[in-house]
């Protein structure tokens, strides 16, 4: 057997087990191999049993005592007792089992445990104490029972790894298969520790060595010493195939050349009613210097909610209109795009440009898509603004030079793959509005250039952010709106075919605008409404035809209506850190002050501190950092679209010196050998093209 057999054929395993296993992610040898535990247990301090009384509930001891006799009892209902009492020379306890039973039922629950548990025998057990109605007993979490004192235990006297399991698949099955690829394999595992040179950052092991020791440690300093060491393997690895794919992209020329010409960018900046603040005049000069160069243009552009990054983005998007070519601006959603089409129609009145709406709805009608696409293909239109309806292989550009991709991690790898084939090496800006801590841009993004607007604009006043009851917030609410104001309630949509959801905003519409709003125009808007009829409540909404719009999380990104000052988030607990603070970014986009209210019970401690946070700061990058520890980093940027697998061992917030450490590794790899020729990289090399390989075309598009 080897890295790439399958775990169905270890011995004990078979079939079903395999089945378990794959539900876990676990197929081959090699994966069961890099199936880290997800904590230890220090089992190495076996405690006299009168010491472990004494410990208080929520901390687990390990002991060895002697087995007495046994009961076995009804407790209530159907749920039975089994109690052993146990012993040693220090005290006396009752270990407690519970199972439930039909009271008509012919078998014993209690059968395993009567053969373990036989009168005079010795067991470990690792438990925690119970105090119930003013008695004492132990709860076990688990035992080894022991025939022979003087052999050592399998799973006592030692650091015991904890695995994610299912309920047909065990942590005895998980450790002995384990056991067995150890055994069998892990010399076999890709290893480039020889080329890693010393440093006291992390201790340079084999790769073997380090899954080994990750596995059954010693210690657990000896078990977070081996996660880093791999952790270093791993973020050279993916930090090489990033410098690589860097790289692929330096060498390669773009057809379109830039010269700043200001025949539209001067009337532009002039007919604008505000000033780039500093920040944006600093990204817009980093995007142009790209443009300039021969090479094709690769930035992500980071900006908080309302920081000003269309106007950004618009910016070059003139420099390549004046320069003769087409653009592109790529939306996630239609009401998105028809916000993004309406606004840069506003900032754009006067200059000659023309811009057309490519949406799924907009070319259902048959003489606007004919037309459009012809329009298109004889270079027409300068700026197409849609949805990934303009990917479709139907749509044809004339001359395409610049695409924008916004709220890009919404998009997966293959859309955007589809948008760069619509030319010949375009020149790309992602855009961003969730923040990306350092550590997990360097991760993901390497070598990606990155540009960030960290300052609002000029006159915007920090959201004021409350945890309240809902009289509060909707007296609040009838108060702004009497000044002017307008107001969003939002209703958590998981899923916007969730009815039981969708019903529960759609009735409080009903309930709002008969009660609290009866003097008031009530709006509603969800998800499984039709895009143009999202799009008419929107222009409504716009133009304060509504004074109160009751939506679903479909508001969540790039709606702007500048008059909007309150924001009530109901059931708040249900959304995430970013959604949270994403909805709230819909209001203080003017120069009034600006207030969200957070309604409803925390459901957990999580939640709790969800709400906590949200209304401690308005900082962006602050709400990623703790996004980022609460929830990690998949979550948070749909990692699994980049076409990256998630770090085994590395940790991008625990591991931020070695992401360094690897991503200056990989850099003067690549320098001085831009193909990996030379004999000693021929490690790092193969392990890269077998990883990434197939997907080195792709990673700076993730």
């Amino acid at each position: 057997m080897d890295l790439e057999s399958k775990v169905q054929y270890i011995k004990g395993i078979g079939p079903k087990k395999a089945f378990a296993f794959e539900r876990l992610g676990v197929k081959t040898l090699a994966d069961l191999m890099l199936f880290f535990p997800y904590q230890y247990q220090d089992r190495n301090l076996i405690l006299p049993l009168n010491q472990c009384l004494r410990m208080k509930s929520d901390e687990s001891f390990c002991t060895l005592v002697k087995i007495g006799k046994t009961y076995q009892k009804r407790s209530n209902n159907n749920l039975y007792m089994f109690e052993v009492e146990v012993s040693d020379h220090t005290a006396k306890t009752y270990l407690r089992f519970f199972r439930k039973k039909n009271p008509y039922a012919n078998f014993d629950p209690f059968s395993a445990l009567k053969k373990d548990f036989e009168f005079g025998k010795f067991v470990y057990v690792c438990a925690k104490n119970t105090r119930s109605f003013g008695f004492n007993f132990v709860t076990p979490q688990d035992y080894e029972i022991v025939d022979d004192l003087a052999r050592p235990p399998r799973n006592f006297k030692m650091i015991l790894p904890i695995y994610a399991a299912t309920e047909t698949l065990s942590q005895k099955d998980i450790r002995e298969s384990i056991k067995y690829v150890l055994q069998n394999c892990v010399q076999d595992y890709p290893d480039i520790s020889d080329i890693i040179a010393q440093t006291p950052m992390f201790e340079n092991l084999k790769a073997c060595e380090a899954i080994h020791n990750l596995h059954f440690p010693q210690s657990l300093q000896e078990a977070e010493t081996a996660r880093r060491a791999f952790a270093a393997q791993e973020f050279i690895i993916l930090q090489t195939a990033l410098s690589l794919s860097r790289q692929k992209i330096k060498l390669s020329q773009k057809d379109q050349k830039y010269e700043i010409k200001k025949t539209l960018l001067t009337p532009f900046k002039n007919n604008l009613s505000f000033e780039f603040t500093n920040a944006q005049k600093k990204c817009i000069r980093e995007i142009f210097e790209d443009m300039r160069r021969s090479c094709p243009t690769n930035r992500l552009l980071m900006g908080d909610v309302g920081s000003g990054k269309t106007v950004v983005a618009l910016s070059a998007i003139l420099l390549a209109i004046e320069n003769g070519y087409q653009t592109m601006f790529v939306a996630p959603t239609e009401i998105l795009a028809q916000q993004h089409f309406e606004n840069i129609k506003a900032l754009t009145a006067g200059l000659d440009v023309k811009i057309a709406l490519i949406t799924s709805s907009e070319l259902m009608r048959k003489k606007v898509r004919e037309k459009i696409l012809a329009d298109l293909e004889n270079g027409e239109i300068d700026i197409a603004v849609g949805t990934h309806s303009l990917l479709e292989d139907r749509v044809k550009f004339k001359n395409l030079s610049f695409v924008v991709v916004d709220e890009q991690h919404r998009f997966g790898v293959i859309q955007k793959l589809q948008a760069l084939r619509k030319s010949n090496n375009p020149d790309i800006l992602m855009m961003t509005a969730t923040p990306i801590p350092r550590a997990l841009a360097l991760s993901v993004y390497g070598e990606m250039d990155m540009s960030t607007i960290d300052a609002l604009p000029k006159g915007r006043a920090p959201i004021k952010t409350f945890y309240s009851q809902e009289h509060r917030a909707y007296s609040f609410a009838i108060d702004e709106i009497k000044k002017g104001g307008q107001v969003y309630i939002v209703y958590p949509l998981i899923d916007e075919s969730d009815k039981v959801q969708l019903k529960s905003a759609t009735e409080s519409a009903q309930k709002l605008s008969l009660s609290y709003f009866k003097d008031f125009s009530v709006g509603l808007l969800h998800g499984r409404m039709p895009a143009s009829q999202k799009a008419e409540v929107m222009e409504k909404f716009k133009a304060k035809e509504f004074d109160v719009l009751i939506s679903t999380s479909v508001i969540e990104v790039g709606v702007d209506v500048p008059n909007a000052t309150v924001m009530i988030i109901e059931n708040a607990s249900n959304f995430g850190l970013s959604a949270l603070h994403q909805l709230r970014g819909r209001i203080g986009r003017g120069t009034k002050q600006a207030y969200c209210f957070l309604l409803g019970p925390a459901k957990n401690e999580n939640a709790q501190a969800r709400l906590e946070i949200i209304t401690k700061t308005n900082d962006g990058f602050k709400i990623a950092e703790a996004d980022l520890k609460m929830r990690g980093p998949g979550e948070i940027l749909g990692t699994a679209q980049h076409g990256f697998a998630e770090f085994k061992a590395g940790h991008i917030l625990k591991d931020a010196d070695i992401i360094e450490f690897a991503k200056d590794f990989a850099r003067n790899a690549i320098e001085k050998d831009p193909k990996l020729q030379d004999p000693q990289n021929a490690k790092l090399r193969d392990v890269v093209v077998k990883n990434f390989g197939h997907k080195l075309m792709l990673i700076n598009v993730g």
